[in-house]
């Protein structure tokens, strides 16, 4: 293999950078080493793959509407549309060569702080759509993740955002953002999240009604298939078991909107938690609980609407 002369490494790297730009291929640096025929030094390395990584347009990730992702009459669950959403982020990270597996190696990781999603139409069963999520804002050690969910033809189905924080998994801990985030990932300050909350960095809940006895509970245990890679209950569970906290006629007749969730403490494997679920103006306010102390680990919103109505944007 040619060993590539460092002395001429500024006009090798500004030639082959221009071809992987137009070209909008993002190819692993081995593989485009392998094509080039050329060896890099190790400490360059790190550098040519963030150039190569640039994104100029949001990450797309695109997924089938399954049969295992509906209920209620055809209406795909909040959960599986929030699995979408997080399959597109983990697409993401892997897309520039930190995938979540990588990270974890590290004791690292992306963990949900808090976010929202607005439904206008929810796929129909075996509908091809298309999940496009960028990054709008970064802070101190979180950054605002934004989704938009369309079809094939562009329709816009909903739209969503997020606010992660960079994890040190074994210390349980914020961490600063590596760069090679700040610098791969397509930037674009067109917010959902701040749509639906402009004036908060995390969702803001109205309280429950007083006086209001109508509310439902559930409680549930952790269990082993509940828990993701960092050992804490996983983001999509937390939606699915707050549905069971809805009441039946609810349920039954109606579907979410929009949703938000503020996450306030992790459940472990194990604990016992309570999902409560009470009425409020537009909608329903759900708390999560652990059983043991009384912690309020997470904090909700879901506005229904008729399955007869229309959804408008």
């Amino acid at each position: 293999m040619k060993k590539l002369n460092t002395s001429g490494m500024k006009g090798e790297l500004k030639k082959k950078q221009t071809w992987c730009i137009s070209t909008s291929a993002f190819l692993p640096l081995n593989s485009w080493q392998n094509s080039t025929n050329i060896s890099f030094p190790a400490e360059v390395k790190l550098n040519i793959f963030i150039h190569m990584s640039i994104e100029h347009h949001p990450y797309r990730h695109v997924v089938s509407a399954g049969y295992s992702d509906f209920f209620n009459r055809r209406t795909v669950q909040p959960a599986a549309m929030m699995s979408y959403l997080e399959e597109s982020a983990a697409g993401h990270c892997h897309s520039i060569g930190q995938d979540l597996f990588t990270l974890l190696e590290k004791g690292q990781g992306w963990v949900l702080t808090g976010g929202s999603m607005r439904i206008v139409r929810y796929p129909e069963y075996g509908e091809t759509i298309v999940i496009e999520t960028w990054i709008s804002e970064w802070k101190g050690f979180t950054g605002i993740r934004e989704y938009r969910i369309s079809t094939l033809k562009g329709e816009v189905l909903g739209e969503a955002g997020g606010r992660w924080v960079y994890w040190d998994v074994n210390y349980r801990k914020p961490l600063p953002i590596p760069e090679i985030f700040k610098k791969s990932w397509f930037i674009d300050r067109d917010s959902p999240y701040r749509r639906m909350y402009p004036e908060s960095t995390t969702p803001v809940f109205p309280a429950a009604l007083p006086g209001v006895n109508d509310e439902s509970r559930i409680n549930l245990r952790v269990r082993r298939g509940d828990v993701d890679l960092y050992g804490h209950l996983h983001n999509t569970c937390y939606m699915d078991w707050l549905m069971e906290s809805v009441p039946d006629s609810l349920y039954r007749d109606s579907e979410p909107r929009e949703m938000g969730i503020r996450f306030l403490g992790e459940a472990l494997l194990g604990d016992e938690v309570i999902f409560t679920t009470r009425n409020v103006f537009k909608g329903l306010i759900h708390e999560v609980k652990r059983l043991k102390d009384g912690k309020l680990l997470a904090r909700g919103f879901s506005e229904w609407v008729d399955k007869k109505d229309k959804l408008t944007a």
